[in-house]
């Protein structure tokens, strides 16, 4: 099928999935951008491992919002009303499966290395990364398909290896974020059962929450591109949630991170592994990040007032260094 003979039908369910999927990218890049900002704050003497995972990533989805922010401007500005332009691959074959897939690895890897550290086997964890590795084979596979299809019509026509690397790339993400989501849960409850120190109690409980609640979503998300891939006709409305797959995972692992903070009131006391933030709301009353590590620096921040409700309120940022 030429791109030039493509109905308003046809050409509308390439522009609807892309254009939704393009909106949804940008908007889960904002709220990992300001996870990244938060965690500079909060934790600049954080492992060097930690800190590499955290700005790799971020790295990463920079690189891919930029490619996905060109290939907008192409489709929908400089090719505007162009059938041909609408329809052309252009780097999206890069950006939406292979980068995908490599974030998706990385995110993975790191939730395996976690499982490691709470059950001291590496069979569950080998599995884990076993499945990343597949996914990312089958991504690749996808990419490389796009790129020689050049076009999206022809991409769309039924082909066997195409549909194989599909549910290749898709089934494995998502039962590896199932397999993620229910070990990581398991493992947690069963430490948070054989804990007898309630401050341990209250972390394990928020990180069990944030586990079920990143790891079902992920796998949710990561379900539903594999059930849009197989619609009949094969439309591409997977671009629309494929698009920010990668800032889900991001996202999930930034959250984990941050899960150290705690906002409560000024007298909030912090435990291990912590940062309070607490913040008083009276007029000329500072608040303070406090770090629940064995190391303090404190960094004051410019007062925010705010006039209508005579309200003004200064934040200061307690992070680490040596006692």
């Amino acid at each position: 099928m030429a791109s030039n003979s493509l109905s308003r039908a046809e050409l509308g369910r390439i522009a609807g999935p892309l254009f939704v999927g393009y909106i949804l990218d940008w908007g889960m890049f904002g709220v990992l951008s300001m996870q990244v900002y938060i965690y500079y704050l909060a934790f600049p003497k954080d492992r060097v491992e930690s800190k590499t995972l955290v700005y790799g990533l971020y790295l990463l989805e920079t690189t891919q919002t930029m490619l996905f922010t060109s290939s907008a401007f192409r489709t929908f500005a400089t090719g505007f009303r162009d059938q041909a332009s609408l329809d052309q691959v252009d780097t999206l074959w890069f950006s939406v499966p292979i980068m995908s897939g490599i974030i998706a690895l990385i995110a993975q890897t790191s939730y395996a290395y976690r499982i490691t550290v709470f059950t001291k086997s590496k069979y569950i964890a080998g599995v884990i990364i076993l499945l990343a590795c597949v996914q990312l084979g089958g991504a690749i596979a996808i990419g490389v398909e796009t790129k020689k299809s050049i076009l999206f019509s022809r991409f769309l026509k039924p082909r066997s290896f195409t549909t194989a690397s599909a549910a290749i790339w898709e089934g494995g993400s998502a039962a590896c974020n199932v397999m993620i989501a229910i070990c990581m849960t398991y493992y947690l409850r069963r430490q948070h059962q054989d804990s007898s120190l309630k401050q341990t109690h209250v972390h394990l409980t928020r990180m069990i929450r944030l586990t079920i609640e990143t790891g079902t979503l992920t796998a949710v998300i990561a379900i539903l591109t594999l059930v849009l891939t197989f619609l009949p006709g094969r439309p591409i409305y997977y671009q629309a949630s494929v698009s920010f797959l990668g800032k889900i995972y991001s996202d999930s692992i930034m959250v984990a991170f941050n899960s150290r903070m705690k906002i409560g009131s000024s007298n909030t006391s912090a435990t291990a592994h912590e940062v309070a933030i607490p913040l008083s709301q009276s007029g000329g009353t500072r608040g303070e990040i406090v770090t629940g590590f064995e190391t303090q620096v404190r960094v004051t921040r410019e007062e925010v007032s705010f006039p209508e409700s005579g309200v003004g309120m200064t934040v200061r940022i307690t992070s680490l260094s040596e006692c």
